[in-house]
């Protein structure tokens, strides 16, 4: 039977157009289909990527802000350590003056003012002195008087030699009678008794010039030493009268000290003067400068007692001297070991006992360095009051973190706040 249109052909029964259609490929359905998995796929990598290096930024403390801290300055500790033993006292210049004139008279020139640095030989005031420079001119004219007197008189003495030398000559030839050779020599002594006279009235004349020069020179006020200017007791035009100061009158004009040889004066009981002695170092501290020790040495130990007190003067030099120490300040002085002691040793750094933290098994400080975190590590000893002595890789201008925290750790960036005194 040949299949007409009517009739298709009976091999071919059954065979639908679909099923030719689920043999073809679907391009466009299967497109459409994974385009959302591949297309969000890349967004979930680049999210965790970007989540994971957050992490480790934030582990590492990059984006934190640079942490505060506190700091201090450490402080030189006496050598030897301490041995308990504190005193007061005052810092004292040992070099000072009140400068006065010798002479008296009205104040015409003042040329310094209080905290001047003087030389020695400096004029500091001068007085009126036009009464001085007239007897001054008067005696140099005498001198000139003088000297022309002397100058008169040798031209004669030595005529009056030569003269007397002739008539002997003659009396010997018996060319001269015995009146004139006497006549000769008496004119001769006399000559002779002129040029004496005129070599001491020269002589008198310079003396009573260098009187004169002398009054000149004591209305002049010059500095005794090298100094500063400390106090000033007189101003131009009032009357200076070192011999009877009134309240018309100054007896000084400013004193000076010198600032190189200042000491503490401390007073140390009697009963403990006995661990006190020549040489042994001591710290000084100010109460005008909390934040700085001073290192010292005992330089004197007063040889009497003052009896109403109870104590015996002790003279302590400083070994580190500054601007910043001035007369009259008060002070405390801590006495360290005495010299040849067992307990002898090297100098140490006092820092606050809470600095000091265990790292890694070792004593550390931590220290701020140009806004750096630097680890140091120390040798602590026994605390005393607040501060811990140390010994390591310090110098005075080291400032050391009070109070450090656990994150803190060398190489780290701070804002430093230094302790307010």
């Amino acid at each position: 039977m040949h299949p007409t249109p009517e009739r298709p052909d009976p091999l071919k029964v059954g065979i639908h157009d679909a099923d030719l259609d689920g043999l073809t490929i679907q391009r466009e359905e299967q497109a459409a289909k994974r385009s959302p998995a591949r297309s969000g796929g890349w967004r979930w990598w680049l999210l965790i990527v970007l989540l994971a290096g957050a992490v480790a930024v934030w582990k590492t403390g990059l984006l934190d802000p640079m942490p505060a801290v506190e700091v201090t300055a450490v402080v030189r500790m006496p050598a030897g350590g301490v041995s308990g033993l504190a005193a007061t006292g005052y810092v004292v210049a040992q070099r000072q003056a009140s400068i006065a004139s010798k002479g008296t008279g009205r104040m015409e020139y003042l040329g310094v003012k209080v905290g001047d640095r003087v030389k020695e030989g400096e004029v500091i005031a001068r007085l009126e002195h036009t009464d001085m420079d007239a007897l001054l001119r008067q005696a140099r004219a005498k001198l000139d008087v003088a000297r022309a007197q002397l100058a008169t008189a040798k031209p004669e003495w030595q005529d009056a030699t030569l003269h007397f030398d002739r008539m002997k000559s003659l009396m010997e030839q018996s060319f001269a009678t015995q009146s004139e050779f006497d006549m000769a020599g008496a004119r001769l002594r006399r000559a002779a008794g002129a040029v004496k006279s005129a070599e001491a009235a020269i002589k008198a004349a310079e003396a009573e010039q260098q009187s004169a020069e002398v009054q000149v020179e004591s209305t002049i006020v010059r500095a005794p030493f090298d100094g500063t200017v400390v106090k000033k007791f007189a101003e131009v035009g009032e009357v200076v009268a070192p011999m009877a100061a009134s309240t018309l009158s100054r007896g000084s004009v400013v004193a000076i000290a010198d600032m190189h040889s200042v000491t503490v004066d401390a007073e140390v009981s009697e009963s403990m003067i006995h661990r006190v002695q020549a040489g042994q170092p001591v710290e000084i501290q100010l109460d005008s400068v909390p934040d700085h020790r001073y290192r010292g040495e005992v330089a004197q130990v007063m040889p009497i007692a003052d009896r109403a007190k109870a104590t015996i003067l002790t003279r302590v030099r400083f070994l580190d001297l500054d601007e910043q120490v001035r007369p009259e300040l008060s002070a405390k002085v801590t006495f360290g070991v005495r010299p040849g002691a067992a307990e002898s040793m090297g100098e140490e750094w006092g820092v606050p006992s809470t600095a000091v933290v265990t790292k890694s098994g070792r004593s550390v400080v931590l220290l701020a360095r140009d806004g750096t975190i630097v680890e140091q590590e120390v040798q602590p000893g026994a605390p005393v009051k607040s501060l811990t002595p140390v010994r390591g890789a310090l110098s005075q201008t080291d400032e050391v973190v009070i109070a450090p925290s656990d994150s803190l750790r060398s190489g780290v960036a701070v804002t430093v706040h230094r302790r307010s005194s």
